[in-house]
């Protein structure tokens, strides 16, 4: 048999084992790869929620195929809602690939999928697998096929020179005449006819990138009702900005109160029902409403006092709406630790808390017990995990694949739901404005006095992150991420040294328009550690102060100075754990830029020939 059914974890299979993923399986490590399942069941996440996170994975790749009249064929997928959200179930795998050598005498054979491994034809015994195929940015992944022997010989080939590491010296011959084949073994891809395909081993990365995103306590189908208005997103940037009062239920009013005249809509129900205006029940209505009114329905006005345009604002939106549900995550403030401490001699330690946020410049941290994310793969991509990948050659264009699907027009994407613990943490946004101003980012300083003020600057002026894979345009945008991602990274390997997970079990969600950022276990297990929490309970403050406790890095000055103050030896996490493949990241943002060597030239930045002279936004 060469399908066999994959028994492992929903987590397990999302990472490892999906259709169109070549990965080793059993005792003997034979090279395999995922098919289609049949039949997946709907995941319980809408397909319209999670939309504009899908546009903004997509949009790199798609804006390389983008036309004047369409936006690119992935982002088409997307608006048309052409994808459905499905469980990862009913996984099996085929045998790939199909192609045997003889270690021996170098003959090479191609089988179909449902033979069983050949013996050599010179009588060496059983052939073992050849775990090489090829490989294009395009999406193409197939077996390797051997050319015909010039001479017109029917035997098969042989394929010489496998020893050796650069595939460029490997060759053909035919086995009956020994004749030298002058087609090469790297060919122009015939699926794109951009370049010439690559021949990898395929069980490794470069063969099959997940492009995936995750969704933050995302609502079922049953709720979503709830959030499916298209003020949902603008109501939650209004209470980001003060102009709506936090909780859920506040936000789902605010969104249903924003076109409708909430007295108006009183006296129709009451018409309905029959009650009259001389009724006390009237009365009542009329002043639910009011009440209403006021605490949720005045808030368009600020939201349109920002001067966003659509497009900016659902991106926003989106940001603003992640960061609101997943704050209410069955939350633990740090209020609510000083109110009731689980013994009296943590109280001293907790007002040391108190004391470490006002030096560290947050404006808070929160512990979330139970907070539900859905990891969803969306697609793949062959040879780079961006966009595009960089060579010597220049950059070569990486194209976005969705899963097919046999047995129906609508893309199949893969997600699991699953709880885990984070640490929401949220730096004070005035400090971060009086950090753009001294480092002269900021000309003028725009003397905000409020937290709500300084929110409403940063949405007004820092245009909306667009992607995950390029650099932002704006400098004010691409100065606050770099310092709320740089912090994110730092604050990630403080805690993994305290909370029994290792810092590639953990990961990062960041909300740059509003300065705050999530850590999260990132575990592939179906239950929850409770190392976070553990932390947060009894040894935040000593995280808190090794943020920075080492300003250094061993490859210190170069690092800092000439080559973006981030590398794999300070800041860098797994590509798993970083949200944006260790990009925009600089210590230089979080301790300040060095003086330059005593009688030397300032030396820039590599690439950044303007960049600024960061002040420290930890104070000594």
């Amino acid at each position: 048999m060469t399908t066999e059914e994959i028994t492992r974890s929903g987590m397990q299979a999302l990472w490892r084992h999906m259709p169109w993923q070549p990965f080793q399986w059993g005792p003997h490590k034979v090279s395999v790869m995922g098919r289609t399942p049949r039949n997946p069941t709907p995941l319980d996440v809408p397909e319209e929620y999670v939309a504009p996170q899908l546009r903004r994975l997509v949009r790199p790749f798609s804006a390389q195929r983008a036309t004047p009249t369409s936006p690119g064929p992935e982002l088409e997928v997307i608006d048309r809602t052409q994808y459905q959200l499905v469980r990862v179930e009913d996984l099996t795998a085929d045998r790939f690939p199909n192609t045997f050598l003889c270690r021996r005498c170098d003959m090479f054979l191609v089988v179909r999928p449902g033979e069983r491994p050949p013996n050599c034809p010179a009588g060496h015994g059983p052939m073992p697998q050849f775990q090489f195929a090829e490989v294009h940015n395009c999406g193409l992944l197939r077996e390797m096929s051997p050319p015909r022997c010039a001479r017109g010989c029917r035997a098969p080939m042989r394929l010489h020179a496998t020893n050796q590491l650069k595939v460029g010296q490997w060759f053909w011959s035919c086995s009956k005449c020994s004749q030298r084949s002058d087609t090469g073994v790297m060919r122009f891809c015939n699926g794109c006819g951009n370049g010439r395909f690559s021949v990898s081993r395929v069980p490794q990365n470069s063969v099959h990138y997940a492009q995936h995103l995750t969704v933050l306590n995302p609502p079922d189908r049953a709720s979503y009702g709830a959030l499916a208005g298209g003020d949902i997103r603008a109501a939650a940037v209004g209470q980001l900005i003060g102009a709506v009062r936090p909780g859920l239920g506040t936000l789902a009013e605010a969104a249903g109160t924003a076109e409708a005249d909430p007295e108006a809509t009183a006296r129709a129900m009451a018409a309905t029902l029959g009650v009259g205006e001389d009724d006390p029940l009237f009365a009542a209505m009329l002043e639910r409403a009011r009440q209403q009114s006021a605490s949720s329905g005045g808030w368009r006005a600020d939201v349109d006092a920002l001067g966003l345009d659509e497009g900016t604002l659902e991106a926003l939106g989106d940001e603003a709406l992640a960061l609101a549900r997943a704050s209410e995550a069955n939350p633990l403030t740090l209020d609510q630790l000083e109110s009731d401490p689980p013994a009296a001699r943590l109280t001293p330690i907790y007002a040391r808390y108190r004391e470490l946020l006002d030096k560290y410049c947050l404006a808070e941290v929160r512990l979330l017990r139970e907070l539900p994310v859905a990891h969803i793969v969306a697609g793949y991509s062959r040879m780079s995990p961006t966009h595009q990948q960089v060579t010597r050659r220049g950059a070569v264009p990486t194209r976005f694949n969705f899963f097919p699907n046999e047995r129906s027009d609508r893309y199949p994407m893969y997600g699991r739901r699953a709880n885990t613990e984070g640490l929401l943490v949220r730096l004070d946004p005035q400090v971060v404005i009086s950090w753009l101003v001294d480092s002269g980012v900021v000309p003028v300083d725009p003397g905000v006095t409020t937290e709500a003020g300084a929110y409403r600057w940063l949405l007004q002026h820092c245009p909306s992150v667009s992607d995950i894979f390029n650099p932002p345009e704006h400098h004010l945008t691409r100065a606050v991420l770099g310092l709320v991602h740089s912090m994110s990274h730092r604050f990630m390997k403080a805690l993994a040294t305290r909370c029994g997970l290792h810092s590639d079990s953990l990961a990062e969600y960041l909300f740059p328009s509003a300065a705050g950022f999530l850590i999260y276990a990132n575990t592939r297990s179906e239950f929850t550690l409770g190392g976070i929490e553990h932390v947060f309970r009894y040894d935040l403050a000593d995280a808190l102060t090794e943020l920075d406790a080492d300003p250094r890095c061993v490859f210190d000055p170069p690092c800092r100075r000439s080559f973006g103050g981030a590398c794999a030896a300070c800041l860098h996490t797994s590509e798993v754990a970083c949200e944006r493949f260790n990009t925009e990241l600089d210590r230089n943002k979080l301790f300040g830029t060095l003086p330059p060597p005593v009688g030397a030239a300032p030396v820039p930045a590599a690439g950044a020939s303007t960049e600024p002279a960061w002040r420290a936004f930890w104070r000594p």
